[in-house]
């Protein structure tokens, strides 16, 4: 229950003395701009002191002001009712529970708010023909309708405690308005564009909608600065409540906000209920309001919702699954429920791998909170019903398939090899990265500007681009494989059916790989299984997606874990490219062994989460971080299922790497064990039955054993079907050895060929006995470390220095 400290009546009569402008220097007897718009501010505050002397400071200093103002609070524990008070007068804040919600809060206000009439408004009235000056009657104005200005239509402007207007905030929102009704558009909802409250060019929000997998979409790059390369009026999805604009009537015939949604994703329920509706939503990108976050930050408590105080991740998780779940159509109803139920589950273990437990926890709080209560999502969805508008019309407003994953790929990528990022760790609920929605109709020929405009952006950038032509040129490559069935032949076992009969070799006693036997189950079976489920039970597409796809993850995984190591951006994509190419990887897909298939997608991210683990990537001999420590022993577990020769690689390694940091030899020691124990705990008992010459062997049949010459090993070929020729990559060996010449990044490349001769060794091992792919990998990927490392910043050195033979091994490098 609200408590009240007046009755509406009292809180309604007020409105008529409300002048904002007063300050200002603005006529309160004269008409303001855009006159038949009666606006009414509704501010909701809670423990927002912080914030509030600006926010009061840009809703009464604006140049077009609001005819009545009213606020809630929430129950705050500082000084935000008294400020509030002050600023707008006791009479009109209503003072609510605690634990009220925004969209309650706000319709408390708007229930006790009047509806300003012409009486309470005179300037909307025809004017008198007694004209003071002149003391003489005025026939002109008798030829003017009763109301000149229009039928008043009433708006309500919705502000946080955090969000301050700039001075043209509510002009630019009600002149988008007039704009769109000349173009013969009508709009129900307008929303501003929203920058950072410290960063101030910081783009948070311009227009909003939400992914299937339930992330709330604004179309921006992480961190993207306001240049005004978003500033065109458009259709969106939805807008914020920081300083929407909202016609009176619209909110009242929709019910005000889904009181389920206490706070988060409750801007997006409404506006979403009003496009089904037939309502228009747009952007107005030149109102501006700067927005602090405060609850999804955690720069205050969430306790609104439940008896005790509540993350804003599990709240704005729960938020946007019920969001989804009561708004969707029938007809895709299962699809986004198992998207919903599938996306959880992996961005738990990616959250787990990056060592957040809590946001782990709130992915499946906040699920189930709402999943274990279907009788709100179908009360939801019958008061809801179906609404007039098509949903293939608002299809253009939601985020395009796929669109979400380079920023879930970056975000699960900083979290396994990257330090927490204090900027980025409590983010907001803010996402980058994908194309915008965009508009239709008048506005096509802009858009389509805009949307080359953006394809070029992307066009510079090599990471997207390196993806897309090693896909486009893999999927040429092996056409003859694509839609022929299950792949077969080579080093792969004959394929089940589906993932259940996967499953159940995994599990039975008796295995059918290799030659068979009683032995513990491989677990890269499990590992192919729990694939294989994700897509639809299909085997041989997960086969296919592995050696088809291994090429293109490959240059993408190696072009991504280089980011720290090599500025330049054309290097790292050469790099990439050169490494997708290595004789191991296409020897892979020709042969169809997928342990190096998987190995040469993983390979990049394990180098990198190795680096970090080491501490060889930080300054000034700073420890490597547990959090890379446990990526790099996910990932190597999940290579050892596949090609264990990986492990006694990484053992190696590691024992060189204690050799080195012999002065910190407990906290490297315990990295190690932890690094190193992994695999083999995860793996037992299988992993047991390698010890201590089983590393040699790799997932599926034995195929090609020991078919390489020294040449081709020293060249980073392991021989065999598929293989390129080992001279052609001895121009990657010499440019490996011209980087020794480099002195300020001796150190890094001197570790990128130890790396290389330890796995040559084991290269040489290996061919005696089967394929020597993995270990020619890990000696490529070493050759082309060295090589980047030494040719990066080539050029500039050439120009700093006087002509020598230095210059000209340079240029070749570069």
């Amino acid at each position: 229950m609200s408590v009240h400290s007046h009755s509406a009546d009292q809180f309604g009569t007020a409105a008529a003395t409300f002048n904002p402008g007063h300050d200002a220097g603005l006529d309160p007897s004269g008409a303001p701009e855009f006159p038949r718009h009666v606006v009414t501010a509704v501010l909701v505050s809670h423990d927002g002191a912080r914030w509030l002397p600006d926010v009061l400071s840009g809703l009464l200093g604006q140049e077009r002001p609001v005819q009545n103002a009213v606020a809630a609070d929430t129950g705050s524990a500082d000084d935000s009712a008294t400020l509030v008070g002050s600023a707008l007068g006791d009479e009109r804040v209503l003072h609510l529970a605690r634990r009220t919600g925004f969209g309650q809060a706000v319709e408390e206000a708007v229930r006790g708010a009047g509806v300003l009439t012409p009486e309470e408004l005179p300037y909307l009235k025809r004017p008198s023909g007694w004209d003071p000056v002149s003391r003489s009657w005025r026939d002109d104005a008798y030829d003017l309708p009763d109301l000149p200005h229009g039928e008043p239509e009433q708006w309500l402007w919705l502000l946080h405690d955090d969000c301050a207007p700039e001075p043209d905030a509510l002009a630019q929102l009600l002149r988008v308005v007039e704009m769109e009704r000349e173009a013969g558009s009508d709009v129900a909802i307008v929303g501003p564009k929203l920058r950072g409250w410290y960063d101030r060019r910081q783009l948070l929000e311009v227009g909003v909608s939400i992914a299937n997998s339930g992330r709330r979409w604004t179309g921006l790059d992480r961190r993207e600065q306001d240049q005004g390369q978003h500033d065109h009026v458009r259709p969106v999805l939805s807008v914020s409540t920081a300083g929407m604009l909202i016609r009176r009537d619209v909110f009242e015939q929709l019910g005000g906000f889904d009181r389920r949604l206490p706070l988060m994703r409750d801007d997006v329920d409404l506006c979403w209920r009003a496009q089904s509706a037939g309502h228009r939503v747009v952007v107005a990108p030149e109102a501006v309001v700067r927005h602090a976050e405060a609850s999804s930050r955690e720069r205050r408590t969430v306790d609104c919702v439940g008896r005790t105080a509540s993350s804003p991740h599990k709240v704005d998780k729960a938020g946007a699954v019920y969001t989804l779940l009561v708004n969707a159509r029938g007809a895709v109803l299962p699809w986004v429920l198992i998207r919903l139920v599938l996306g959880t589950l992996l961005r738990t273990v990616a959250y787990l791998v990056g060592k957040v437990p809590g946001q782990a926890f709130d992915e499946i709080a906040g699920l189930m909170a709402t999943l274990l209560r279907p009788g709100r999502i179908l009360a939801g969805r019958r008061q809801r019903g179906d609404g007039p508008v098509d949903a293939k019309e608002l299809r253009p407003l939601f985020p395009p398939p796929g669109a979400t994953v380079r920023l879930t790929v970056e975000q699960v990528a900083g979290n396994l090899f990257d330090g927490a990022d204090p900027e980025t760790s409590n983010a907001g609920r803010h996402g980058g990265g994908g194309l915008e929605s965009g508009p239709g109709g008048d506005d096509a020929d802009f858009i389509q500007v805009e949307q080359f405009a953006r394809l070029k952006r992307i066009a510079r950038k090599p990471g997207p681009m390196l993806f897309v032509v090693l896909l486009f040129v893999s999927l040429i490559a092996c056409r003859g494989l694509l839609g022929s069935g299950a792949l077969a032949g080579g080093a792969l076992l004959p394929a089940p059916g589906d993932a259940s009969d996967l499953w159940a070799r995994y599990l039975d006693a008796w295995h059918a790989t290799s030659t068979g036997g009683i032995q513990s189950a491989p677990p890269y079976l499990a590992i192919l299984a729990a694939l294989s489920s994700v897509l639809l039970g299909s085997t041989g597409l997960a086969i296919t997606v592995l050696l088809v796809g291994s090429v293109p993850l490959a240059g993408f995984a190696a072009y991504f874990a280089s980011r720290r190591l090599v500025e330049s951006r054309l290097l790292r994509a050469w790099a990439a490219v050169a490494y997708a190419f290595l004789p191991a990887a296409t020897g892979a897909l020709a042969g169809g062994r997928v342990g190096t298939a998987v190995l040469v997608i993983l390979l990049p991210l394990i180098a990198r989460a190795g680096l970090s683990a080491s501490g060889l990537m930080n300054d000034r001999g700073a420890r490597g971080s547990w959090r890379a420590t446990w990526a790099f022993a996910l990932l190597l577990t999940i290579t050892t299922a596949f090609t264990p020769i990986v492990w006694p690689l990484a053992l190696v390694l590691g024992l060189v790497l204690l050799v080195v940091r012999r002065g910190d030899i407990t906290a490297y020691g315990l990295r190690f064990l932890a690094a190193l124990g992994t695999p083999l705990l995860v793996l037992a008992p299988w992993s047991l039955t390698l010890l201590p010459f089983g590393f040699f062997k790799e997932a599926g049949l034995p195929y090609g054993e020991g078919s390489a010459t020294a040449t081709s090993l020293l060249g980073a070929s392991p021989g065999g079907p598929g293989t390129t020729g080992s001279l052609l990559l001895i121009g990657i060996v010499l440019a490996a050895l011209a980087a020794l010449l480099r002195q300020e990044r001796r150190l890094a490349v001197l570790t990128a060929w130890a790396v290389a001769l330890v796995a040559l060794v084991f290269a040489v091992l290996s061919n005696n006995s089967t394929w020597a792919g993995p270990a020619t990998l890990v000696y490529g990927i070493a050759l082309l470390a060295a090589a980047a490392l030494g040719a990066d910043g080539a050029r500039s050195r050439v120009a700093e220095q006087s002509f020598g033979w230095r210059q000209p091994v340079a240029a070749l490098v570069a």
